[in-house]
C-alpha cells in the first residue's frame, strides 16, 4: 500500500520499494512511533501497531491539514478534499462525495455492504488505492477500468463472483489482491486480461478461475503469484517472468511435479515456492532437486515427504502431512535447513528421534498440532544451532527431551495450549537454562 500511494521510491537499482518500506518501519520503530508487535524468527518485523494515544494525536493533525480522515459512523461528514479515506460506516446522503470531482487518492471500506455504496469511478481521476475487503457486493462495476491511476486493488474475501474485462485496462496497477475464502464450489472468474497489467507486482489469486489457460507471460514486474493452477503454469513460458520471488500453486493427481520442476528451473529469481494439494496425489512428487535457486518450501496437504529437496534450502513449511514414517532421519540431513515448521500433521510413529549431529544450521523449530507424537528423543550433539523451539497443542505429548538442557544456544522455548500435566511436569533445571520461556 506504502509504494501504491507513491510514498516509497526506489533508492537504487537492486533495492526494490518493498525493501525501502522494511527499512523504513524499522526506522519509525527504533524512534518509538510504531511499536512492533510481533517479529519473525530472524528478527524481521511480521506485526506492528501505534500507541494510541500517537493515533489520535496522528488523526487530528491529519484531518486539521485535509490530510486524511476517518468515517466512522453515519453522522460524520465527509471532507471534499480529503486525500486519504477509511470508511466504516456510511451517511444517509447517498451523494456523500458531494458533486465536486473527490481528490482522493487513497479509499479503504471497512465491512461495508456494497448495496449501500454508490461511487462513480470516472470521477476519482487520481485515485491510486482501493480497498474493498470483507464487502459484501455482488459485482465489480465496468467503470473500475476507468480510473486509470489505480495501483492497488483489494478485493480480498468479497464476493464478487467475476472482474470485469477492464480491469485489463489498469496499465499501473501493481496489486490484485482476489484472494477468497475458503467457500464449497466457490471461484472468482476472470477473463484473460491478467498479461495486459504491465506493471502487476503481487497477484493474490486463491480459487481463482479462467475460461482459458491463463496467460501471465511478460510481466517482468511480477512478484508475487498466488495460487495459479498446475495447468496455468505450464502452458506459460516462466522465464519471461523475470522477477518472480514468491510462487504458490494448485496441484491434484494429475499434476506432474518433476515436469512442474523442470519448467520452474530456470527462473533464476524465484526464491519461494508453496505446493497445495487439493485432490488425489500428483503423478509425480519428485524433482525439486532441480530448483537450486528455491530456498524456501512450503507443501500443504502431503501425503508424504518428497523424494528429494532443493539443494539449498533453508526454510521448510509442511502443513496438513500425513506421515507413516518418522520425518526427521530425512530431515535433518538437509545441510542448509534453518527453519522447520510442522503443523496440523499425523504421525504415524508415536516417536520422533533427532539423531547426534542431526540438524546442525537449524535454528526455528516448530511442532504444531501433531496429532499422535508421544515421545521426541535428541541425541546429544543434535541441534548445536538451534534458537527456538515452539510446541503448539501437541497434546500427546508427555515431556520434553531432557537433552535440550545441553544446547547452548537455546535463546526462546514457546509451549501454546499444552496439557497441563505437560506443564507441570517441566523439569526445573532445563526450564532455567532457557533466557526466554513463554507459556500460553
Amino acid at each position: 500500500m506504502w509504494v501504491a500511494e507513491g510514498i516509497m521510491q526506489k533508492r537504487d537499482a537492486k533495492n526494490l520499494e518493498e525493501t525501502a518500506a522494511y527499512e523504513d518501519m524499522e526506522r519509525l520503530c527504533s524512534r518509538n512511533m510504531v511499536q512492533v508487535a510481533e517479529m519473525t524468527v530472524d528478527k524481521r518485523i511480521k506485526s506492528c501497531r501505534v500507541h494510541d494515544l500517537l493515533r489520535e494525536l496522528a488523526i487530528r493533525k491529519a484531518e486539521d491539514e485535509n490530510f486524511f480522515q476517518i468515517h466512522g459512523t453515519r453522522d460524520d461528514k465527509i471532507s471534499a478534499k480529503s486525500r486519504y479515506l477509511a470508511v466504516h460506516s456510511l451517511p444517509l446522503d447517498e451523494n456523500y462525495f458531494g458533486s465536486s470531482t473527490p481528490p482522493l487518492r487513497s479509499l479503504l471500506f471497512f465491512n461495508v455492504h456494497w448495496e449501500n455504496i454508490s461511487l462513480i469511478f470516472k470521477s476519482f481521476r487520481k485515485l491510486r488505492m482501493l480497498d474493498l475487503e470483507n464487502v459484501g457486493m455482488d459485482y465489480l462495476p465496468k467503470e473500475i477500468g476507468e480510473v486509470r491511476l489505480l495501483r492497488y486493488l483489494g478485493l480480498r474475501h468479497t464476493t464478487s463472483p467475476r472482474l470485469p474485462h477492464s480491469v485489463g485496462c489498469l496499465r499501473y496497477l501493481q496489486t490484485l489482491d482476489i484472494w477468497t475464502r475458503k467457500v464449497p464450489n466457490w471461484r472468482v472468474k476472470v477473463s484473460n486480461f491478467i498479461w495486459k497489467l504491465e506493471s502487476l507486482r503481487h497477484l493474490y489469486a486463491r480459487y481463482m478461475e479462467c475460461d482459458v489457460p491463463l496467460k501471465i507471460e511478460g510481466l517482468r514486474n511480477l512478484q508475487t503469484l498466488s495460487r495459479i493452477r498446475f495447468d496455468d503454469i505450464m502452458h506459460n513460458d516462466m522465464i519471461t517472468l523475470t522477477s518472480l520471488q514468491k510462487l504458490g500453486i494448485w496441484v491434484d493427481d494429475r499434476s506432474d511435479i518433476d515436469k512442474l520442476c523442470l519448467h520452474l528451473s530456470e527462473v533464476g529469481s524465484l526464491k519461494t515456492l508453496r505446493l497445495c494439494r487439493y485432490s488425489g496425489n500428483p503423478g509425480s512428487q519428485g524433482g525439486f532437486s532441480k530448483l537450486r535457486h528455491v530456498t524456501e518450501l512450503k507443501l500443504s496437504n502431503w501425503t508424504m515427504l518428497p523424494p528429494d529437496f532443493p539443494p539449498n534450502l533453508s526454510r521448510l513449511s509442511l502443513k496438513y502431512v500425513f506421515l507413516e514414517d518418522d520425518p526427521m532421519p530425512v530431515l535433518e540431513k538437509l545441510g542448509q535447513l534453518s527453519f522447520l515448521k510442522m503443523k496440523f500433521a499425523h504421525v504415524g510413529p508415536q516417536r520422533m528421534v533427532i539423531s547426534r549431529h542431526g540438524f546442525h544450521q537449524l535454528k526455528f523449530l516448530e511442532l504444531n498440532h501433531l496429532y499422535g507424537l508421544e515421545e521426541i528423543k535428541v541425541e546429544e550433539g543434535a541441534l548445536p544451532q538451534l534458537r527456538c523451539l515452539r510446541i503448539w497443542e501437541c497434546s500427546d505429548l508427555a515431556k520434553l527431551p531432557e537433552e535440550l538442557k545441553h544446547i547452548s544456544s537455546l535463546d526462546a522455548l514457546e509451549l501454546v495450549d499444552m496439557p497441563e500435566d505437560f506443564i507441570s511436569g517441566l523439569d526445573a533445571d532445563l526450564v532455567s537454562r532457557v533466557p526466554n520461556l513463554g507459556i500460553f
